[in-house]
């Protein structure tokens, strides 16, 4: 059997989209209903006080009160979406924790590297359409009870994209920290990625135990080194108070700890990949090896 074969893997992809859509219709709902309660909650029981604000300030005061409490809501949506993703990501292999489903998936006539891009693409790409989705309707239920009520219509889904223009530096101004944003992301990630193939059972728990309890071990033996100068300095800042500007300063200390992590996220999805075509019908009870 070919390592890849683009038909195959097309109807084996769209093959396991549908033996699986219960799954993702049924979280999908679940994702709407949780992000529409948040909604309701930020929006009508910390903001009780619409009627009274309309009647005392007008309307244009109250637009910019309740336009607050329409952000915390998207604030709510993007960590949501942020968990959703390590959840997603930790969840890749989550359909073989029976022997039955296990035996089946690994005998799959597909070859372990369509499979593995099968998995990342629905944990990942799928599950992030999906929770997009899920706040598009969230947003627009909640917009609808507002509408239903009489309120101002604010959307909150749209407002995640002018976050960037209340930046003090904007990523153009520093690309070094677009890019310690997406590394730090996509490390952690990758952490998910690994623990999804290592661990057979609750993937997410055991995955965020491990991450808390070697981070707790690694700063204890950390702390224990004698650091020259108070540590290592990534980056610094000096304020020009002639033209009011914050000029950032990236040292050779920031691009060598982030090269080392865009390496260990490489090796994180290769060391998650050769787990995975380790794994047999008969496993470790808690591990995948």
């Amino acid at each position: 059997m070919s390592t890849f074969n683009k038909t195959r893997f097309l109807q084996a992809l769209k093959c396991h989209f549908l033996v699986e859509r219960k799954s993702w219709i049924r979280l999908f709902a679940i994702f709407t209903l949780v992000m529409f309660m948040a909604n309701l909650y930020f929006t009508r029981v910390v903001f009780t006080s619409y009627s009274d604000l309309e009647a005392s300030y007008g309307i244009d005061e109250v637009r910019n009160w309740y336009g607050n409490r329409v952000e915390d809501t998207s604030v709510f949506a993007f960590v949501f979406f942020c968990f959703a993703m390590l959840f997603g990501a930790s969840g890749m292999f989550s359909q073989m924790k029976d022997t039955r489903k296990r035996s089946a998936y690994l005998l799959w006539p597909v070859s372990n590297l369509e499979k593995y891009i099968i998995g990342v693409l629905l944990s990942v790409g799928l599950m992030m359409v999906l929770t997009f989705a899920a706040n598009v309707l969230a947003d627009a239920l909640r917009v609808l009870v507002d509408w239903a009520t009489g309120r101002v219509i604010i959307w909150g889904f749209t407002m995640p994209f002018t976050w960037r223009s209340s930046f003090p530096t904007t990523m153009s101004e520093n690309w070094q920290l677009l890019w310690a944003v997406l590394t730090y992301a996509f490390y952690f990630h990758s952490l998910y990625i690994v623990g999804g193939t290592l661990f057979r059972r609750q993937q997410f728990l055991f995955t965020s135990g491990t991450i808390v309890v070697v981070g707790i071990l690694l700063i204890m033996v950390l702390n224990q080194i004698d650091w020259p100068n108070s540590g290592i300095e990534l980056m610094s800042g000096t304020w020009d108070e002639a033209t009011h500007t914050y000029t950032r300063i990236f040292y050779p200390s920031f691009y060598i700890v982030h090269a080392v992590l865009c390496l260990l996220i490489l090796f994180h999805y290769w060391a998650s990949y050769k787990l995975f075509c380790r794994m047999q019908v008969i496993n470790n009870k808690w591990l995948n090896v």
